[in-house]
C-alpha cells in the first residue's frame, strides 16, 4: 500500500513538473516571436488554443530530432498557428499542360549546352548580387506571384548589371487568368505570360506589396515604373537534375512547384528528406537557386517566400536527383527584355 501510494505521488510530481516546463517553454517562445495573446479576452480561449498548438508542435520536434534523420526541425514564429492558418501560406494552382516541357538540350539554340555548359560540384546564388533580399508573402497564398518575380528580378539584373526589385503585388492585384487569383493560388509561367501581354512588371517600390488583393493599379503607358519586361521563357525538362543544374548555370534561379506537409514548417537545417511529402500534388511555389553537397547528401538550395526567420535565413537545403518534394517536376526558367 505504501508503494502504491509513493508511486502515485511520484506520477504527481512528473505531471506537475512536465506542466511547469512546458509552461516555460510557452512562455520563452511568446518572448522570443513577440507573441502577445491577451489572457482576459474571451476566458483565455485564444490563449490557450494557441499553446495547445504548440505544445502538439514541441513533441512532434522532440520526436524527430530524437530520431536519426537528414535534417533537424525547430519552434519558429509559425509554432503556434493553426492548419487552417498555415495553408493560407501556400499557393500553387497547376495550370493544364498540354504537352511535357522537353530537354534543353533538344530545342532549337541549346544542342550544346550539355558540352558547352560546365556543371560545377556546387552553385549558390543566395549573395549573389542580382539576388533580392527575402521576402515574406504574409497570410497570402501570393507564392506564385514570389516564384515568378524572383528569377526575373534576377534575370534583369544580369543584363544591366543593376540590382531590381519588382512587384508580386502587381500580379496579387491585375493577373486575372484562371488559375491565378491573387491571394488564393496561381502559377509563376502563367504569370509570366502576363507580364508579357501588359508591358512588363512595375518596381516594387512604385507598387508596394500589402497581402491582400486590391483593385489593379498598374499602367502600362507609364515607362518609369516599369522595372523588367519578359522576353522568353520555358520549362525544364521534368525530373531530370541534370537538365535544372544546366538552367541554373545558364539563366539563374528556378521557379519550381512543390508540395509541403507538415515537417516542412519547422525545418530548421539540414538535407530536408520528408518521404510524407512525395507522389501528392504540389501547393506551393518556391525558387531553386542553387545545388550542392551536405555529408555525402545531393541537396537544392531552396528559397522559401516566409521571411528570414524561417529555415536557413528563408531557405532549405532539398534532397537532389530524388524529386523530392515534386521539387524537379515543373522547373521553369525565365529570360529578361534587355
Amino acid at each position: 500500500m505504501k508503494v502504491l501510494f509513493v508511486s502515485v505521488i511520484l506520477v504527481i510530481v512528473i505531471a506537475i513538473k512536465g506542466q511547469s516546463e512546458a509552461t516555460a517553454e510557452w512562455k520563452e517562445y511568446k518572448t522570443k516571436h513577440s507573441k502577445n495573446y491577451n489572457e482576459t479576452v474571451d476566458g483565455g480561449k485564444q490563449e490557450k488554443m494557441r499553446k495547445q498548438v504548440f505544445l502538439n508542435k514541441e513533441a512532434k520536434i522532440k520526436k524527430h530530432n530524437s530520431g536519426n534523420s537528414t535534417y533537424k526541425l525547430a519552434h519558429n514564429k509559425l509554432s503556434d498557428r493553426t492548419e487552417e492558418e498555415l495553408n493560407q501560406l501556400l499557393g500553387t494552382v497547376l495550370p493544364p499542360l498540354t504537352s511535357k516541357p522537353r530537354s534543353l538540350i533538344s530545342k532549337s539554340g541549346h544542342r550544346n549546352d550539355r558540352k558547352a555548359i560546365r556543371i560545377a560540384a556546387s552553385l549558390d546564388y543566395r549573395n549573389h548580387s542580382c539576388l533580392a533580399a527575402v521576402k515574406n508573402q504574409r497570410s497570402c497564398g501570393s507564392c506564385w506571384a514570389f516564384s515568378a518575380i524572383a528569377p526575373l528580378e534576377f534575370s534583369k539584373c544580369l543584363k544591366t548589371k543593376r540590382a531590381v526589385v519588382l512587384s508580386e503585388q502587381q500580379l496579387v492585384d491585375c493577373d486575372t487568368a484562371s488559375t491565378n487569383m491573387g491571394c488564393n493560388g496561381g502559377w509563376y509561367a502563367v504569370a509570366w505570360k502576363h507580364l508579357q501581354q501588359v508591358g512588363g512588371s512595375a518596381k516594387e517600390a512604385l507598387y508596394p506589396y500589402t497581402a491582400k488583393k486590391n483593385t489593379c493599379n498598374f499602367c502600362s503607358k507609364c515607362a518609369c515604373k516599369i522595372g523588367a519586361k519578359v522576353s522568353s521563357f520555358d520549362y525544364v525538362e521534368a525530373e531530370n537534375a541534370t537538365e535544372m543544374q544546366i538552367a541554373l548555370t545558364k539563366y539563374g534561379p528556378l521557379a519550381v512547384a512543390i508540395t509541403v506537409v507538415g515537417s516542412f514548417y519547422s525545418y530548421s537545417s539540414g538535407v530536408y528528406d520528408d518521404p510524407a511529402c512525395d507522389g501528392k500534388d504540389v501547393n506551393h511555389g518556391v525558387v531553386v537557386v542553387g545545388w550542392g553537397v551536405l555529408n555525402s547528401i545531393n541537396y537544392w538550395v531552396v528559397r522559401n517566400t516566409w521571411g528570414t526567420n524561417w529555415g536557413i535565413g528563408g531557405y532549405i537545403l532539398m534532397k537532389r536527383g530524388v524529386n523530392k518534394c515534386s521539387v524537379e517536376t515543373y522547373p521553369a526558367y525565365v529570360v529578361a527584355a534587355a
